[in-house]
């Protein structure tokens, strides 16, 4: 056999294997430890720790989300948020994690936001968050008590949430607006919440301090080794957000590639994430 041919087996065996050795390294949960750095932040809120998830689309609780509470709850946070699509297309699909959802509530001060397949549900879903201690962040802004390290004090923090973006986008951006306002007003450090990553583009333009947490890309759900995200939702083929980091002045934005998958259940080189952010002076 010539060389030629063994090089095309070669190369024809390793594509064919290719799809199986994606799959096998997108099962595991991985925690992703990241850090902030903001010249001017507040000492008070120096080394908070927040937790995020995204992305969650709790519909197949057989699979890749079964084991994720108890990794979770093994974390160190001092607050947590959910940015939304927590479920796929029923507020059901909640059922399974309540018990994670309730622990997580109970540890630290929790924040959720809802994402597109939220649209017809947002309203129950969050009633069903207020009982188990969840607050819901429908284009307001709050000044809220989170834990600190040692857990015996607190910081008080501006949290911001938006509502999804298609939502903002089919109003012409008439809720969102009065609070990017606010929220550039303010002066004040702030997280915010928002479901897609879009929303930079309006926050951008203002002077802004502070942390923006999104979802809603899965990083492109099906990715090729080495290569950055090639498909995102709402922003087609190599989208500006994929996922990861953007940064833009004194304002940050980091983007989950989430937990689970829509409606094709599948992930490729890309195991479901949750990230811990830890807020640094520097």
């Amino acid at each position: 056999m010539d060389t030629k041919r063994v090089v095309l087996m070669s190369l024809g065996m390793a594509a064919a294997a290719l799809p199986t050795v994606g799959y096998a390294l997108s099962l595991p949960l991985r925690i992703r430890y990241e850090k902030a750095f903001y010249a001017d932040l507040p000492p008070h809120l120096r080394a908070l720790k927040i937790l995020h998830i995204s992305d969650l689309h709790g519909r197949y609780t057989n699979k890749m989300h079964r084991d994720i509470w108890p990794a979770i709850m093994s974390l160190d946070f001092d607050m947590a948020v959910i940015t939304g699509d927590i479920i796929l297309n029923k507020v059901a699909q909640i059922y399974p994690h309540m018990d994670g959802l309730r622990a997580m509530a109970k540890k630290a001060p929790s924040f959720y936001v809802d994402g597109n397949h939220e649209a017809k549900h947002y309203t129950e879903i969050a009633k069903l968050f207020e009982g188990i201690g969840i607050e819901s962040l429908f284009n307001r802004r709050g000044n809220f008590a989170v834990g600190l390290n040692d857990k015996s004090k607190s910081a008080v923090l501006s949290i911001a949430g938006f509502r999804d973006y298609y939502h903002l986008h089919k109003t012409r951006f008439k809720d969102a607006l009065p609070l990017i306002e606010e929220i550039s007003n303010s002066g004040d450090f702030h997280v915010i919440l928002s479901h897609q990553p879009q929303i930079f583009n309006l926050l951008c333009k203002r002077r802004i301090s502070g942390l923006v947490l999104a979802g809603h890309t899965h990083g492109g759900q099906v990715r090729l080794p080495f290569f950055p995200t090639l498909l995102a939702p709402g922003q087609g083929i190599l989208p500006r957000y994929g996922e990861g980091w953007y940064n833009s002045g004194d304002l940050k934005m980091y983007i989950s590639r989430g937990v689970g998958a829509t409606h094709f259940h599948l992930r490729l080189f890309n195991p479901p994430e949750v990230a811990v952010i830890e807020l640094q002076k520097g």
